[in-house]
């Protein structure tokens, strides 16, 4: 049902403690536009629109393209038509694994966030060419996305995805998508490969309000040079 298959988690596969618990409900911001713009002009700017219904449901996510509709029964989501991965944790944080598979998690803070990651690189066939770790640092302030998907129903249908890999098969997506979603704002990803050397590092540089961003920088250095990138987050009033 859906395509969350993720970038910058909860828990542990040893240590399910449920670190479904974002921010409080006074303090929860909703986003309602979000557009990810390059300093290069030959990169089109990127968006993403919310929409919600009366009872700050999300009802639609688009990014200018593809649509996804979520559908609700007895205050759940029930269905996501459309086009059900612009929601997709990958999309929304600006993808600093470009080019890289998710492997495992490999330690949490004390928060629940993921903060070393071991990635692989496939070829066309599928097997592993190289194996590379990722390291993640945060800011102390939430996720600005959490709530929004809270909103559509997906932090619910991950709370309900068991991580004991023993019980009754799962969509690997969901696993994917509890094990790599913050609770909060990731700012650094350093990649680097077998030999411990950096092979790409994506920087963020956010100014908030009321703990949430509204604007952000994030500059990302590899083996291809150096990119970067704006963004600006609009919340529901």
């Amino acid at each position: 049902m859906l395509a969350v298959a993720s970038m910058l988690a909860f828990t542990s596969c040893s240590d399910d403690s449920d670190s479904t618990n974002g921010p409080g409900d006074s303090d929860k911001k909703y986003i309602t536009h979000v557009t990810l713009m390059g300093a290069d002009d030959d990169m089109d700017d990127e968006h993403l629109t919310v929409t919600y219904d009366a009872n700050g449901r999300v009802t639609s996510a688009s990014d200018g393209e593809d649509t996804s509709i979520f559908a609700y029964q007895n205050g759940d989501l029930a269905n996501i038509s459309g086009d059900d991965n612009v929601l997709a944790v990958s999309d929304l944080m600006v993808d600093p694994y470009d080019g890289y598979e998710f492997g495992e998690v490999l330690d949490y803070d004390s928060n629940g966030n993921p903060v070393e990651i071991r990635l692989f690189e496939r070829d066309w066939d599928g097997m592993i060419i190289a194996e590379y770790t990722a390291t993640v640092t945060y800011d102390q302030k939430p996720n600005p996305f959490y709530a929004t998907l809270e909103a559509a129903g997906i932090i619910d249908v991950l709370a309900d995805v068991d991580l004991n890999f023993s019980a009754t098969p799962q969509a690997e997506e969901l696993i994917k998508a509890k094990m790599l979603l913050p609770v909060n704002n990731p700012k650094k990803v350093v990649i680097k490969n077998e030999a411990n050397e950096v092979v790409k590092q994506v920087v963020a540089d956010y100014v908030y309000a009321e703990n949430y961003p509204v604007t952000a920088t994030f500059t990302e250095t590899g083996e291809d040079g150096t990119y970067i990138y704006a963004a600006t987050y609009t919340y529901r009033d």
